[in-house]
Formats: structure tokens, sequence, C-alpha cells
């Protein structure tokens, strides 16, 4: 198989009227400077986010943000405490749990009124949630990934999407991960075998068209 034969899904149509917008996990704990997972590269996409929410948001795209938070008995952990001990200590709170600053999403990127707002329990914001049902009822077919982090649960949901027939594009310049070589890895692999990879600035391009 020639992988430099032009792609089918290369000409996805992408459009205000068939596009959501996910931001994922946009929260303290992955961008304060304080929260416990911080992620340097996530200074670098914010401004990225911000001029692309505002793209949308005058565009009338919808905008969903997920979030992820825990229970400080960790009952809605699972195996997760067990992976990750480093950021279950429950009485640190620049973590995710309920309530605490490190939980909250991020200052510079939070939501507005008309944005829609889901709560996730895992990587995937597919798992146990709304977000399917809703992207139905508004009639979206074409998701749009951007958040932290970039090989963790914005590839988990970019690729929970693409299982149930969306369009997953992950926007390269909105995506953060926690080391370069994870970042690069991640988006040739998803563009590979899943959806589309492309800045956005030509997702704004396309979605203005």
């Amino acid at each position: 198989m020639d992988e430099n034969r032009p792609r089918a899904a290369d000409q996805w149509q992408i459009s205000r009227e068939n596009t959501a917008l996910i931001v994922v996990d946009m929260q303290n704990i992955w961008l304060h400077p304080r929260g416990t997972r911080y992620l340097p590269m996530s200074e670098k996409i914010i401004p990225n986010v911000k001029d692309l929410l505002a793209v949308c948001r005058r565009c009338r795209v919808p905008v969903i943000y997920l979030y992820t938070t825990k229970r400080k008995d960790l009952a809605d952990v699972g195996i997760f405490a067990d992976l990750k001990p480093e950021s279950h200590r429950v009485d640190d709170p620049w973590s995710n749990f309920e309530g605490t600053p490190g939980a909250e999403i991020y200052e510079g990127v939070r939501p507005e009124p008309d944005d829609i707002v889901i709560k996730k329990f895992r990587y995937s914001g597919f798992y146990g949630t709304q977000l399917e049902n809703i992207l139905r009822k508004v009639g979206r077919d074409v998701i749009a990934i951007t958040g932290v982090a970039t090989n963790v649960c914005c590839d988990s949901t970019a690729r929970d999407g693409a299982m149930r027939d969306f369009k997953a594009i992950v926007l390269s310049d909105c995506n953060a991960a926690f080391s370069s070589e994870e970042q690069e890895a991640t988006l040739k692999n998803f563009s590979k075998h899943f959806g589309i990879v492309m800045d956005s600035q030509e997702f704004s391009n396309r979605l203005s068209r």
C-alpha cells in the first residue's frame, strides 16, 4: 500500500454546521505551574487554544469541555491510583480532587455560559459520559481535539470517537504532552491510523470557508 497516496479522509468537510470543538482536561493540575502533573509544554498551546475558542464561538461551533475530577476516597479511580500514585495523594490540593484548586479549569481558557461542560471518569471522554449523545443531538460528526495530554486523554478521546465513526481531528499546536517525543509519536500514529492531524490555522481556515 502506498502511504503517500492521498486519502479520502484528507478531504473531509470541516464546517461550522458539522463540527464540534472538544477541549480536554485544561485544568490546573496540568496547566498551572503548581499543578501536581504540570506539563511545561502546555504554556505554548494556551494562546492557540484561546484564539481557537474565539473562532469557534464566533462561528457558533459548539465548544465542549471535558474535565476529570476524582473523589478523595478514590472510589471512582479504579486501577489508576495504582498506576500513578504520585497524583493520588488525598492531601494534595493541586491534584484534581473534587473541590480543589487543581481540579479547576485553567483561568485563561474557562468555559463561557453557552459552552457544554462534561465530567469524565477515564482517559476517554466517551467512556461513561453523555458526550456521544450530545454530539448526535447537535448534529456533529467532526470532532476537533485540543487539550492535554496529547498521548493520554486527547488521544484516547479521539480514538474512541473514531471507533464511533466520528471524523476525528487532532490539532497539533493545541495539544500538549509531557515530552516532545511523546507528542510527535502520538501525532504520527494517530494520523496514520485514526484520523487527521492539522494545525489550528488550517482548521480555522477550513472552518470559515
